[in-house]
């Protein structure tokens, strides 16, 4: 029996969407969780915000590259499950804890045993043909960012009217159903590719694909972003609650984060079109600059909705940078070895992302939130140097699809 790659492909849609949902029901407002432990002092709650992001993003990127090879051994599909129901049952345990090191702990085993879209991607770059993966990738790329915005703006009325304990309960269950949904309906006619010689152990097999020269400029480049964007994280939300002047704060920066969430949705899907409109490195390098210029004008806000119009924009220009090195990736790899790939992307990003909110809880407890976006400007200005620089003609990855098949052939 043939394997419809379209319904898999919408069905995995469908399930990562509900997925993060479910995340990020609860994902943003970590940083007032956190007050509901006694933590009232808005420069302690910085830096425990950037302690649990910092736990988790270290948790994910020692657990990445075991999980990448272990999926080019048993297959992408059950990565996919485990990273679902492993990933809810954690958001389900944070509803029952009682202190802020509780908290902390269960992060670090989320940490572990998520990572749905590394999953997802490894999945999808496996059983779509090659003429299609580019836009697949964007669009399931899509779904992460539309699952992104829609959970906010579900979860923080949610939270206003029933508290967080209900909320982290039905984000998680929301979760699990979709990786039991993944575990029903998804369908991988998968075969292990015989291996020539010894077996080599997981570090070896990361040590050789870094000797592919576009994929480690990609692994450098997302890397960086994810340090930045895991800078400024902890920040965001409190940034709000110092603007706003309102009780209902939780459902103020749900639709914030919602729209901004929807805008790189949007961006996400639509890159395909412009890499081969402007190729690969125009589009990675003009979106961090446009991010700079945002963000700079984010650290200047003087009300919330001069915040939220710059929060959009930002999305507009940040949506497009991951779908981008995820097809970079799945051209310049081979397919036997994209679980690998992708989870020691996965790793290299979460180790970016995990160092990240830490410093930047740090900067902003002490030199203020504002700091903290000018730093952010400062940083999206340097590696959008670095890639300019680093991705010459050569390296095969700077002008669009033709650029890729030659480095594959070679």
């Amino acid at each position: 029996m043939q394997i419809s790659w379209k319904r898999n492909f919408y069905t995995l849609w469908v399930a990562e969407l509900m997925a993060i949902i479910g995340f990020h029901a609860i994902q943003p407002f970590l940083p007032y969780y956190i007050q509901e432990f006694e933590v009232k002092d808005l420069g302690e709650t910085l830096i425990w915000a950037g302690h649990m992001g910092t736990a988790a993003g270290l948790a994910m990127a020692i657990s990445s590259p075991f999980w990448g090879a272990l999926a080019d051994r048993l297959g992408r599909k059950p990565m996919v499950v485990r990273s679902m129901i492993g990933g809810g049952l954690t958001v389900i345990a944070m509803a029952y804890v009682t202190s802020v090191e509780q908290l902390l702990v269960v992060r670090i085993l989320q940490g572990t045993l998520a990572g749905t879209v590394t999953a997802c991607m490894t999945l999808v770059s496996t059983t779509t043909p090659s003429p299609h993966l580019s836009f697949a990738l964007g669009l399931m790329q899509g779904a992460f960012m539309l699952g992104a915005s829609v959970g906010p703006l579900i979860g923080g009325p949610f939270i206003d009217r029933f508290g967080y304990h209900p909320c982290l309960i039905v984000a998680g269950l929301l979760v699990v159903l979709a990786g039991i949904a993944v575990q029903l309906w998804v369908k991988e006619d998968f075969q292990r590719q015989p291996k020539i010689g010894a077996p080599s152990s997981v570090w070896k097999d990361a040590w050789r694909l870094l000797e592919i020269q576009p994929f480690f400029i990609m692994l450098v480049s997302l890397t960086l972003i994810q340090f930045i964007f895991g800078f400024i994280m902890p920040v965001v939300p409190l940034f709000i609650q110092e603007l706003a002047h309102t009780d209902d704060v939780l459902s103020l920066a749900g639709l914030i984060f919602s729209v901004g969430g929807l805008v790189g949705a949007l961006s996400s899907v639509l890159s395909s079109r412009w890499c081969e409109h402007w190729g690969a490195k125009q589009t990675l390098v003009w979106g961090l600059l446009a991010s700079a210029v945002f963000y700079l004008a984010q650290g200047l806000s003087t009300s919330v909705a001069m915040l939220a119009v710059l929060m959009v924009c930002s999305g507009l220009a940040t949506g497009a940078i991951r779908p981008v090195a995820n097809t970079l990736i799945a051209r310049v790899v081979p397919e036997s070895d994209r679980g690998k790939a992708y989870g020691v992307m996965s790793s290299a990003s979460s180790l970016g992302w995990s160092l990240g909110p830490v410093m930047g809880g740090y900067v902003g407890a002490h030199w203020g939130f504002r700091t903290a976006f000018f730093v952010t400007t400062v940083l999206f200005v340097v590696v959008a140097c670095w890639i300019w620089k680093a991705m010459q003609p050569s390296t095969g990855i700077g002008t669009g699809r033709v650029a890729l098949d030659e480095e594959i052939e070679r």
